[in-house]
């Protein structure tokens, strides 16, 4: 029987994902990778903008916000939308933790601007994801 031992030196392997403009990597002639701060970003926000039943290996993946954009703007459905967001990042996105989310209504635009700030779990950086959610009829 062998155990593997861990090295505190080593530095933890970087959090992997592929650029979804499948652009070609000239060195190495692969699909552009993003690693680390990137990889949480991009996973964070396609977890936001997917819906419930919408991934066919695993339907229970998303927030589920959909629903919520046809409501009418008020403070109660801006809550929704935070506490929807906080509780999927909690369940699908183990890598990222949650410093802050704000939700702000833009009545012009129907639509409302999320920002959530954050920290990766193994390593000390911290980042922030920014974009707005908006009905798409």
């Amino acid at each position: 029987m062998s155990f593997r031992k861990e090295n505190p030196l080593k530095k933890p392997e970087p959090y992997s994902d592929f650029s979804a403009q499948f652009g070609r990597n000239r060195l190495n002639n692969d699909v552009v990778r993003l690693t680390d701060l990137d990889a949480v970003k991009r996973s964070i926000k396609n977890l936001i903008l997917t819906d419930k039943y919408e991934r066919l290996l695993d339907p229970r993946i998303g927030a589920g916000i959909r629903a919520l954009l046809f409501e009418p703007m008020t403070p109660l459905v801006t809550i929704s939308i935070r506490d929807t967001i906080s509780s999927t990042l909690a369940t699908y996105e183990p890598r990222a933790i949650v410093d802050q989310i704000d939700v702000q209504p833009d009545y012009e635009r129907q639509s409302y601007y999320v920002t959530i700030i954050f920290s990766i779990q193994s390593t000390e950086q911290v980042g922030t994801v920014e974009f707005f959610l908006n009905r798409i009829r």
